[in-house]
């Protein structure tokens, strides 16, 4: 959500969703959706409404959902959901669908997931919307790519209270701070999404009027440009590239994914200095463990291996069975010459992914040096 490779300098961040502030206008009707759509300089009949309710859809739910109080209810259509005997549902971390696609297939992502849970919802009159989860950035590296993800879930204040519903059912904690996101936010999330999606695929040309759109409709979404930069680096249109990380950066001038991007761009160009300046400009309390092993990364390759050694721990703090802050800091202590603490996290690191060339490599690395 897997090739991967090493890519210290050329590592780029894409973001899967986040946000800023949420404006109105909120639930809205098709023609209204269209209006707005239209009014922000992007074509309706280019894009799809992502919470668009068919009949039977409206009719599942009120069979669902019963009689009573709202709260009661979407407990009610989210258990049924839940319930393969009456929803056979497929959840896969690739791939952003409608809701109307992600009832009809019976699969999807976390966010077509929680955007058919919002249509549903709606369709029984109660004002449910998509809220994004604020709390401490995930990330996973595919390949040159740093992928960046939040975590969205269905919100509906009503009587008073504040009630959440989670469509990954993995998660335990109740979030603390969510942000309601409006109609044009919702859309904007899926665009973006479905543009992660074409990137991940390598079809950066693909991606580009998904990312375009996402941005004329919420122009001011920071990972948005962010994501812009890295498809028209793709591209090979490195002026545009620029202005879109500057942009992001207009609008969040410490994000350490943009200044991350922009600091694999200048690289690229040769420009080291600048890109080590966007490195050290980053809000790192923000910072995802790739984006703080990309940081240890730098200071390893200056010669600085402690202060190295503690992006990489920071990074292993946030997630302690990231393999690859486990190899980073193996090769760190090999580099102090301390061979039992790099053999111990690389078998870890074999306990966690044993069929990782990477992994086997730097295990038959340190299997070398014992017999020397």
């Amino acid at each position: 959500m897997r090739a991967r490779t090493r890519g210290i300098f050329t590592a780029a961040c894409l973001v899967a969703f986040s946000c800023q502030t949420a404006p109105a206008p909120i639930f809205l009707s098709p023609e209204q959706w269209a209006e707005e759509v239209r009014k922000r300089g992007v074509d309706p009949g280019r894009i799809p409404n992502p919470l668009l309710i068919t009949e039977s859809m409206r009719q599942a739910a009120a069979l669902w959902a019963g009689p009573g109080d709202p709260p009661v209810r979407l407990e009610r259509l989210q258990r049924a959901l839940f319930d393969p005997e009456q929803f056979p549902f497929t959840y896969f971390t690739r791939g952003t669908l409608t809701a109307a696609e992600a009832f009809f297939r019976r699969e999807g992502n976390c966010l077509s997931f929680t955007n058919l849970f919002v249509a549903l919802g709606r369709s029984l009159g109660i004002p449910v919307t998509t809220a994004l989860v604020q709390r401490i950035i995930g990330s996973e590296r595919e390949g040159d790519l740093i992928v960046v993800n939040t975590h969205v879930v269905a919100a509906l204040e009503y009587g008073g209270g504040f009630y959440t519903y989670d469509f990954d059912r993995s998660r335990q904690v109740k979030p603390i701070r969510i942000k309601p996101l409006d109609d044009m936010w919702i859309t904007a999330l899926y665009l973006n999404n479905r543009g992660a999606d074409e990137l991940r695929a390598g079809h950066p040309e693909v991606a580009l009027p998904f990312f375009q759109d996402a941005a004329a409709l919420v122009p001011e979404f920071a990972p948005i440009w962010a994501n812009l930069g890295v498809a028209y680096r793709r591209v090979g249109d490195i002026s545009q590239a620029l202005s879109s990380y500057r942009r992001a950066l207009e609008l969040e001038p410490t994000n350490p994914t943009v200044l991350s991007n922009l600091a694999s761009l200048f690289r690229a160009l040769g420009r080291e200095q600048e890109a080590q300046q966007a490195l050290r400009a980053a809000n790192l309390a923000q910072a995802s463990p790739h984006q703080l092993l990309v940081r240890g990364d730098v200071e390893l390759a200056a010669g600085r291996i402690a202060e190295a050694k503690k992006f990489y721990r920071r990074a292993l703090r946030l997630n302690p069975d990231l393999v690859d802050g486990l190899l980073a800091l193996a090769r760190a202590e090999l580099a102090e010459g301390h061979v039992q603490k790099a053999k111990k996290l690389v078998e870890k690191a074999f306990t966690l992914r044993p069929q990782d060339s990477r992994v086997q490599a730097l295990k038959e690395e340190l299997a070398a040096r014992a017999l020397r």
